[in-house]
């Protein structure tokens, strides 16, 4: 009999509603966070809206409803979304992002590599992919050797930020552990050797604010080179002044 009912009804989809503080923007952060796009906001300001995510391509979509409330939100029990690939990839750009992650990725018994993060109104979303669906080739640590060569006057400043530049990106989930290494060539110029936790961490890296700012701060006070135009470059075993 329910069988029967659910057919000739054809009942399908769970769209949750969740109370937020601002509609606008809570669609704005489910929009930068996971990509999802307004399907529509109601009123002038909105106060009730939905965001949507997916098109059939990859599966079902995903609607969320929005309902703005002025009064005390009690957060849901948990709301679960599935990924298809590189759910790491997919945890720094959150991450990148600025969204507060409750649950980093962890490999689950039930066969789910899962992260929780929470969304506006305190309402916690854990997103999980099957294990071993991750993007390899994209997905492994990339090692780079950068080379700063200091502008008059800013010796000071530049090892001061070059100091903070890889905890601030492990901070981030955008540099793995790894502790990085900075040496200082003849000519002044700091060479500082680290870890990226990906190719897409380094992609993430150029669209997130604090980083960009960190970037202005490096602009200000060096120039970037590379080993070749180092006198120490050109011998097969460069010799630096570790820092």
């Amino acid at each position: 009999m329910n069988a029967s009912l659910a057919r000739q009804h054809q009942i399908h989809g769970v769209q949750p509603v969740l109370p937020v503080p601002d509609v606008a923007a809570a669609a704005g952060w489910f929009c930068r966070t996971l990509g999802f796009a307004i399907d529509f906001l109601h009123g002038e300001p909105p106060h009730y809206g939905r965001v949507k995510l997916g098109d059939r391509r990859w599966g079902d979509p995903v609607f969320i409803h929005l309902q703005g409330t002025r009064e005390p939100i009690v957060p849901c029990g948990e709301i679960r979304l599935h990924a298809g690939h590189d759910i790491d990839g997919l945890h720094r750009h959150v991450l990148a992002c600025g969204a507060e992650v409750a649950e980093p990725p962890a490999d689950q018994p039930w066969g789910l590599r899962e992260f929780t993060i929470v969304a506006p109104g305190g309402h916690r979303l854990c997103i999980g992919a099957e294990i071993g669906h991750a993007d390899d080739a994209k997905a492994r640590p990339r090692a780079v050797i950068a080379c700063f060569k200091p502008r008059p006057g800013q010796e000071a400043a530049l090892l001061e930020v070059v100091r903070s530049h890889v905890p601030t990106l492990q901070r981030l989930g955008l540099a793995t552990d790894r502790a990085s290494l900075v040496m200082r060539a003849g000519d002044g110029t700091l060479v500082e050797a680290f870890e990226w936790v990906s190719a897409e961490a380094i992609d993430a890296a150029h669209r997130h604010p604090e980083v960009l700012a960190m970037w202005q701060v490096f602009e200000a006070a060096c120039e970037y080179t590379s080993l070749h135009d180092l006198a120490e470059g050109r011998h097969p075993f460069a010799e630096f002044e570790a820092l």
